[in-house]
């Protein structure tokens, strides 16, 4: 394990201040980073010019080589272009490199908080495919008294249960029964898609339930 320095160049969101800082970009599960990910504490800056404690948001690799997945951060793959160069960056590494990339299942993120729920569902031993088919369904069901434009954050946690934000502020709790878990992988399991790198989220699930 080797960690990767970078310098990003950072914007204070409270006072709007510019500077440089150093930056991590790979980092292990085996590692203190782990802990600071699940808690909330990695990638805490604060602004040199008021004090201002925030989380950058930034491109990072985490890599769990026990579980064997990988998890590419970068705000920028809200973009579908910059997701795709991505993959193509994958096709054309050389063999040995490939071959080890190949070990792992590969996902993208575009955010911190959506790290740290594929942690939480890849340590899990969960297919994130069926958990975020599970949401989808849930918000489509007479279950919850919350729709798709209610709510700003729903997600999977390390206590196993979901968290669900709305746009009013709220927060609320929803248990992960795991039978139901388990009928949508028998139900599907068969038709996901082999492609390890990908951006897998509430819109992947919308068109996979489309087009099935």
């Amino acid at each position: 394990m080797q960690t990767r320095n970078k310098v990003f160049g950072v914007t204070c969101p409270s006072c709007g201040h510019e500077y440089e800082t150093e930056m991590n970009t790979a980092v292990f599960a085996s590692t203190t980073d782990r802990e600071k990910l699940l808690t909330g504490s990695f990638a805490s800056l604060t602004c040199p010019s008021c004090g201002h404690e925030f989380i950058l948001n930034y491109r990072f690799v985490y890599t769990d080589e026990d579980v064997k997945f990988m998890i590419v951060n970068d705000p920028k793959f809200v973009c579908v272009q910059n997701r795709l160069a991505f993959k193509s960056s994958l096709s054309i590494l050389d063999p040995s490199r490939k071959s080890e990339q190949d070990k792992y299942l590969t996902r993208m993120t575009t955010d911190i908080e959506e790290v740290r729920e594929k942690m939480a569902i890849f340590e899990a031993y969960l297919s994130d495919k069926a958990i975020e088919i599970l949401k989808y369904m849930l918000l489509e069901s007479d279950e919850l008294s919350l729709n798709h434009d209610d709510v700003v954050s729903f997600r999977y946690t390390p206590q196993n249960n979901f968290l669900i934000k709305t746009a009013d502020e709220e927060e609320y709790r929803l248990a992960f029964v795991r039978e139901v878990y388990d009928k949508i992988v028998a139900q599907y399991d068969g038709m996901f898609e082999t492609d390890k790198a990908q951006l897998i989220d509430k819109n992947w699930a919308y068109d996979f339930l489309k087009n099935k």
